[in-house]
C-alpha cells in the first residue's frame, strides 16, 4: 500500500514534467483508478493522507484482513519516512522521474537458457528462459546516468537464511544484480546506472534508516548471467527437492506456503508432505505423474524449494 502511494506520486510528478502548463495532474492507476489533483496540492500532507487512505481502501476491499487504525497509521508512517528521509532524498516529487514503476520481461539470449522438453502431460515445451519483474522507480540523474530507487518496508534480512545482509552480501544479491541486468537491457542509452535500496525498518542502531547505493558495470552483467546459469543448472538437476524446514515450523511454511496450508483431495497430509512422502517411497516419475494430473490443477514444479 505504501509502495502504491509512492508509485502514484511518481506518476503525478512525471505528468507534471511532461505537461508543465497544466494545472491538474492526472494518473490512471491499475489499482486506484484515475487520480486527478491540482498541482498546488502535490506536496501537501493533506493530499498524501488522502492518497494513502485510498491505497489502503482499494487493496483492503479485496482482502479478508481488516486494516484497523493502528495499521493504517503504520502505513502512513512508512510513507512519511520514504518521503522525508534526509530532506526528501527519496521523495519522487523531488526527483527527475524517468520511468515510474517499469515492468520488464526480458529473454536471456544465451544457448544454455533455451529449453525443449516434454512435460508431464505429454506436451512439447520449447522456449527461452526470461526474467520478469517490476522496478519501483527509475530517476534521471544526468544525461549519462539513471538511478533506480527500491523502497523496502521490511528489514535487511536474507529470507533463505534469516541472516542480516551486509553491504558485501548485498553486492552479490541476486535481486540487485537482476535489476541491474534488466536496466542494462531496458535503458542501454545510459552509460552509468546506480541502484539505491532503502530499508525503512533498518536503522543499524541509529535513529533513522540507512540506504545503500551500488554502481555496477558491464562485468556485473556477466556475473549475473553466470549466477543465473548456475541456479538454473541446480534446478534442472534437482531430482529430490527439499522443504525449507523438515519440521514445517518455519514461518514461511506456516504462514506463507500454499502447499503446506492445503491438502490434495483424498489425502490426509498437506501437499508438501504428500509430495515428499511420494518422492521417498516411489521416486520422481510417480510424483510427476500423480501430482501434475489435470484434476489437481497444479504443477509439481510450482512448489517452493
Amino acid at each position: 500500500m505504501a509502495h502504491k502511494v509512492m508509485e502514484v506520486l511518481a506518476g503525478l510528478k512525471k505528468f507534471q514534467q511532461d505537461n508543465p502548463r497544466k494545472k491538474y495532474l492526472v494518473v490512471n492507476d491499475d489499482k486506484c483508478g484515475k487520480i486527478r489533483e491540482h498541482q498546488d496540492k502535490l506536496h501537501t500532507g493533506e493530499f498524501v493522507d488522502r492518497l494513502t487512505e485510498k491505497a489502503i481502501s482499494d487493496y483492503a476491499k479485496d482482502s479478508r484482513h481488516k486494516f484497523y487504525r493502528k495499521e493504517r497509521a503504520e502505513i502512513r508512517q512508512t510513507v512519511e519516512t520514504f518521503l522525508t528521509w534526509n530532506d526528501g532524498q527519496f521523495d519522487p516529487r523531488l526527483r527527475n522521474i524517468y520511468y515510474p514503476e517499469p515492468h520488464f520481461d526480458i529473454p536471456i539470449e544465451e544457448e544454455w537458457a533455451k529449453f525443449d522438453f516434454v512435460d508431464a502431460h505429454g506436451k512439447q515445451q520449447t522456449g527461452q528462459l526470461a526474467i520478469k519483474g517490476t522496478i519501483d522507480l527509475v530517476t534521471l540523474v544526468n544525461e549519462e546516468t539513471i538511478e533506480v530507487v527500491d523502497w523496502k518496508s521490511g528489514r535487511r534480512l536474507d529470507w533463505a537464511t534469516g541472516e542480516e545482509k551486509t553491504y558485501e552480501k548485498m553486492w552479490g544479491d541476486p535481486q540487485l544484480l537482476l535489476y541491474f541486468y534488466a536496466m542494462s537491457k531496458m535503458f542501454p542509452e545510459f552509460k552509468y546506472r546506480i541502484m539505491s535500496i532503502f530499508f525503512y525498518k533498518d536503522t543499524e542502531g541509529k535513529p533513522d534508516p540507512v540506504p545503500y547505493s551500488f554502481c555496477f558495470d558491464e562485468s556485473d552483467e556477466e556475473r549475473f548471467l553466470e549466477m543465473l546459469k548456475n541456479r538454473v543448472g541446480e534446478i534442472k538437476e534437482n531430482m529430490s527437492p527439499k522443504p525449507v524446514d523438515p519440521t514445517r515450523k518455519d514461518l514461511k511454511c506456516k504462514y506463507l506456503c500454499h502447499f503446506y496450508k492445503n491438502k490434495f483431495e483424498g489425502e490426509s497430509n498437506c501437499m508438501c508432505r504428500s509430495v515428499e512422502k511420494s518422492l521417498k517411497e516411489e521416486g520422481m516419475d510417480v510424483v510427476l505423474e500423480k501430482y501434475t494430473a489435470p484434476d489437481f490443477n497444479i504443477g509439481f514444479y510450482e512448489a517452493p524449494g
